[in-house]
C-alpha cells in the first residue's frame, strides 16, 4: 500500500507526542512492506530526505509560523498534484494548518483521507480563538476526512458532540513499545525522583507543577524534578524555578532519544503530568509500562487509562498536586500497587502492535 502521512513536524527534529507518533507509526508501516511518505514542515531540515526507519520525507520550508502553526503553500501543491498516486492520505491533528490542507485536498481529490485526533483544544491558541475554531474550522476538516481516529470513547463523544457523524470515528488506542518501556528489574523506593516529558506550552500547566514541587521538597527535601522538553513557555519556567530558589532540585534537557527515555522513567518514583489540555499523551503509557506511579490532571480520556496505575488530581491544583505526589513518595505499598497496576494494563490494552495494525485494517476498508 501506497501511504502518505501529513504531520506538521517529525521526530527526531522536533520533540512531541505527535511528532514521535507519527514517526513510529511510518516506521512500523515501512517494516511491514508498505511504501510510506510523510510531508512535514520542520524548519532546519533537508527537503528531501530518507528516514532511518525505511520511510521517505519530503520537507516544506514554512512561509510563517502562527501560534507554533506552519503556513506551508508549497505543500497544498504537492498534495494536489500528487495524492492519486497513494491508496491513502493520513493526517495527524487538526489543529495544524498542514491536516487543514489535507481536507481541502481531499474535497478537490479522491484519495481517502484518515485524520487522527491526538486532542480537540490546542494547548496554546486563546480559548476565545480555540472556541470559535472548534465551531468552524475544526468541523469543516473533520467533515472532509472519510475516517477519524480517536484514542478513546470520550474524544469520540467531544466530536459528536461538535456536530461529527458518529459513523465516520473509529476509536483505535495509542500505544508504545512495551518491549523497549520495561520495568527496572531493582525497584528502588528510596528514590524521590520525579519526571516530566513534554513542550513548555501553556496548556501543559507546568505553573502548578513548578508550585507542586515546591510544596514536595518541604516534605521531601531531597526530592528531585527533571524536565525533558523545549517549547516557547520554557524562560517563563525557568524564571519562576528561579524566584523559587528550585534550581538545585531541577534538572532540564531538552533533548533524550526516545530510545533513552526509558533509562529515565525506570530511574524515577513519579511521573507528573499537570496539563491543561491533552489528547492520550504517550508518555502517560511509557512511564505506565515502565511500571512508574501517574499523577496527573483527571481529564476525561485518562480516567479510565491512569485508574489503578496512579492518581488524578484536578487541573490548575497546585497544593492537590503536591499533597499526592508527597502521599505516593511516602507510601512504598501504594507506590507498588500502582506500578504492578500500572505495567499489566498497559501491556493489556495499549500494544503499539495492535495500534499499527488496526490502523492498517482502517486504511484497508477504504481502499
Amino acid at each position: 500500500m501506497k501511504i502518505l502521512r501529513i504531520a506538521p513536524d517529525l521526530y527526531p527534529h522536533v520533540v512531541g507526542g505527535i511528532c514521535i507518533h507519527a514517526h513510529e507509526m511510518s516506521k512500523e508501516q515501512a517494516r511491514m512492506g508498505h511504501d510510506v511518505t510523510v510531508y512535514t514542515a520542520s524548519e532546519g531540515i533537508k527537503c528531501e530526505y530518507e528516514a532511518l526507519g525505511g520511510y521517505h520525507v519530503r520537507n516544506f520550508k514554512p512561509l510563517v509560523k502562527i501560534l507554533g502553526n506552519s503556513i506551508t503553500p508549497n505543500m497544498f501543491i504537492n498534495l494536489i498534484k500528487d495524492q492519486s498516486k497513494y491508496d491513502v492520505i493520513h493526517a495527524h491533528s487538526h489543529l495544524f494548518f498542514s491536516t487543514n490542507l489535507s481536507a481541502v485536498a481531499r474535497e478537490l481529490g479522491s484519495t481517502p483521507l484518515v485524520i487522527t485526533n491526538h486532542g480537540l483544544n490546542s494547548q496554546t491558541a486563546p480559548k476565545w480563538f480555540q472556541n470559535i475554531y472548534t465551531a468552524t474550522g475544526a468541523r469543516l476538516t473533520f467533515a472532509a476526512a472519510d475516517k477519524i481516529i480517536c484514542y478513546t470513547e470520550s474524544e469520540k463523544k467531544e466530536l459528536v458532540d461538535i456536530g461529527i457523524k458518529s459513523q465516520k470515528i473509529k476509536v483505535i488506542h495509542n500505544g508504545i513499545d512495551t518491549d523497549l518501556f520495561v520495568p527496572s528489574k531493582e525497584t528502588s523506593f528510596d528514590k524521590k525522583n520525579l519526571l516530566w516529558v513534554g513542550r513548555y506550552a501553556r496548556g501543559k500547566g507546568l505553573e502548578y507543577l513548578i508550585d507542586a514541587f515546591n510544596i514536595v521538597k518541604s516534605r521531601h527535601p531531597k526530592a528531585t524534578l527533571t524536565m525533558i522538553g523545549e517549547g516557547p513557555e520554557k524562560d517563563r519556567i525557568v524564571q519562576k524555578i528561579n524566584d523559587l530558589n528550585l534550581g538545585n532540585s531541577i534538572i532540564m534537557k531538552d533533548f533524550v532519544q526516545n530510545s533513552e527515555l526509558a533509562g529515565l522513567y525506570q530511574n524515577s518514583s513519579v511521573f507528573v503530568l499537570p496539563s491543561l489540555e491533552e489528547g492520550v499523551p504517550r508518555t502517560i503509557l511509557e512511564s505506565m509500562s515502565c511500571g512508574i506511579p501517574v499523577v496527573c490532571s483527571r481529564l476525561p480520556q485518562l480516567v479510565d487509562i491512569v485508574d489503578g496505575g496512579g492518581i488524578l488530581v484536578p487541573v490548575k491544583d497546585s497544593q492537590t498536586l503536591g499533597d499526592r505526589i508527597s502521599e505516593v513518595l511516602s507510601n512504598s505499598s501504594l507506590a507498588e500497587e500502582f506500578r504492578e497496576n500500572g505495567r499489566r494494563n498497559v501491556v493489556e490494552n495499549y500494544s503499539w502492535k495492535d495500534t499499527v495494525k488496526e490502523t492498517i485494517k482502517l486504511y484497508e476498508e477504504l481502499v
